[in-house]
């Protein structure tokens, strides 16, 4: 379920945002299509549509790995992301769920943008928080942070609503947007039927003069198996 990276993203802008979780001892896959891939509050497709897919393991003891891929478009060589992850999830005695997980993010084309995340989030009643360190974001020299809550609450049989903000700080000029900390945030409308899932979401940034990055809608489908 990145683990549906599109579907987190189109739903939480997070993506995955240490939110990998993984059914035990289960095979699972997804595709989905949406308007617009956005990651962090920022287009991967230079504002085009997207179609994705993944497949995820989970053992009995809580470890999953997974792999997710998508098209993306920078304006540049790379016409294909695919993400490779692993990670370890549990809960507490508390009831809390925990999950820390590690992501290796793949960029198809003569391109540097390679790079990996650590991630770890805790999750309690509605209430997900996330920390995510990268030591090379986007390829870079410079490390980087992101911190990311969010809230989910059902409104009907099948409906619910999703808000989510996150923090990405980084000393790496050019990577995000001028001064490389910036704030974003979503709220998604969602509903499921005949075995598909619906979201609508509106995603926005506080970040100026990057068209990327300005506030939109998106809709997305998809369908696990």
């Amino acid at each position: 379920m990145k683990y549906n990276k599109i579907i987190l993203s189109s739903i939480t802008a997070a993506s995955l945002m240490g939110a990998v979780s993984a059914q035990a001892a289960n095979i699972e896959a997804n595709v989905a299509l949406s308007t617009d891939y956005v990651f962090r509050g920022f287009s991967q497709t230079l504002e085009e549509p997207a179609i994705s897919g993944g497949f995820d393991y989970g053992f009995d003891n809580g470890f999953y790995l997974g792999t997710w891929g998508s098209n993306v478009d920078f304006g540049g060589d790379a016409t294909a992301e695919i993400d490779l992850y692993g990670g370890y999830a549990f809960e507490t005695a508390g009831g809390a769920e925990v999950d820390l997980a590690y992501v290796f993010y793949y960029y198809s084309g003569e391109t540097d943008l390679n790079y990996s995340e650590f991630q770890a989030s805790v999750s309690f009643s509605d209430i997900s928080l996330g920390l995510i360190y990268s030591p090379d974001y986007f390829g870079s020299d410079s490390d980087a942070f992101v911190f990311n809550a969010d809230y989910s609450i059902g409104i009907a049989e099948n409906w619910g609503v999703d808000f989510h903000v996150g923090y990405t700080t980084t000393d790496e000029d050019d990577i995000a947007a001028p001064g490389d900390d910036y704030i974003d945030y979503s709220v998604a409308l969602t509903t499921s039927g005949a075995g598909v899932d619906f979201a609508l979401t509106f995603f926005g940034t506080d970040v100026d003069d990057v068209d990327i990055a300005d506030e939109r809608v998106v809709f997305s489908i998809s369908k696990s198996f």
